[in-house]
């Protein structure tokens, strides 16, 4: 017996009458005459032909059918056709299309999703048929909170079953996705950082620029020269540049210009906080006396200061460099003291872009 058309044995209703409705569907409008009945997972898989939203438990408990209906998950097997009048909804093949998001550009499988191409790289599904809805899933989680704690993601796939794979896949393709999304977010950073220095003028560059190589801001004017700059990779390269054309003077007063590691003299803002990074701010009295005698036998030496990285690095290592560095010749210490000093600024250079100022 039809439940749907009667309430008992021998009762018969009268069949309701249709109802016709209008909605948009993965940015297109349609309208679609229903039952009052069907429900929204029946009008996307039998009246619209979108089979990728999928029927399993019909009761919500799977995530099997879920999309995205003004913004936000349902399922879609729950959700009446009346509820659906005049909503926005989008679906899997919707995400597929676009849909004003971004898809995986650049990789073999141009025109998904990123997300989805997150969960081929990461091998997130193994029969695929909950993916659909997992992949929606994954998608309101983000368009919320683009770089979701653990607990987050574990709330946002409570709703959606996977009876394959287990959710380690599921959680690294979730992960990839959120490195994509903050690349995208540097780069448009880079991008837009880039043209405002693009829209200096020489003293506004070196004013913004200069101090990323060491008491030496003749070097960001002399790059300015070479402006427009396409991105942050080709305004170091032309600082770079500018350095190794130089003249030898104006290189050994740039290596000049720097402090001795672990001074307790007044230095830079910079050299203070790269110096802090590595420990350099916790010497010891014995610590002290040894980087103080070090720094003076290398000057003694090559006659400028030791000049080296430190991000990354701590007091031991860095002890250990200075000790190997001053069997170097001179030749070898000057242009390896360039270098050094390149890093720097490199370093310097990615905190600005990061910072934007």
């Amino acid at each position: 017996m039809d439940l749907r058309n009667s309430v008992e044995s021998g009762t018969t209703l009268t069949p309701s009458p249709l109802i016709t409705l209008r909605l948009e569907v993965n940015g297109k409008k349609h309208q679609v005459t229903v039952s009052p009945t069907a429900r929204l997972v029946d009008i996307l898989r039998d009246g619209l032909g979108l089979t990728g939203t999928k029927i399993s438990c019909e009761i919500g408990r799977c995530g099997a059918c879920a999309v995205q209906m003004d913004d936000k998950l349902v399922h879609s097997c729950l959700v009446m056709a009346y509820q659906a009048r005049d909503k926005s909804i989008c679906t899997i093949e919707g995400l597929a299309e676009g849909l004003g998001e971004e898809l995986a550009e650049g990789s073999a499988n141009e025109g998904l999703h990123f997300i989805q191409e997150a969960f081929l790289q990461e091998g997130g599904f193994q029969c695929g048929y909950c993916t659909p809805g997992m992949t929606m899933a994954v998608k309101a989680l983000l368009d919320v909170h683009p770089d979701p704690a653990t607990e987050q993601i574990q709330e946002a796939l409570s709703g959606n079953l996977c009876r394959c794979t287990g959710y380690a896949g599921i959680i690294r393709s979730i992960r990839r996705a959120v490195n994509h999304i903050n690349a995208s977010e540097d780069m448009r950073n880079e991008a837009s950082f880039i043209q405002d220095i693009n829209r200096m003028d020489h003293y506004e560059f070196a004013h913004k620029i200069g101090w990323v190589y060491e008491h030496s801001p003749w070097i960001a004017k002399k790059a300015w020269e070479s402006s427009p700059f396409y991105d942050r990779e080709e305004l170091m390269q032309t600082m770079s540049a500018v350095v190794q054309n130089a003249d030898a003077s104006l290189k050994l007063s740039l290596l000049r210009a720097h402090p001795d590691l672990g001074t307790r003299l007044k230095i830079t803002d910079a050299s203070q906080k790269e110096q802090k990074g590595a420990g350099l701010d916790q010497l010891s009295n014995d610590e002290l006396t040894k980087f103080q005698s070090l720094n003076k036998q290398y000057v003694d030496t090559f006659d400028f200061p030791f000049i080296m990285a430190v991000k990354g690095q701590n007091k031991t290592t860095i002890l250990e460099a200075l000790q190997l560095r001053l069997n170097n010749t001179y030749e070898q210490e000057f242009s390896t003291a360039l270098k050094e000093v390149d890093k720097i600024a490199g370093f310097r250079l990615d905190g600005l872009f990061q910072g934007r100022g």
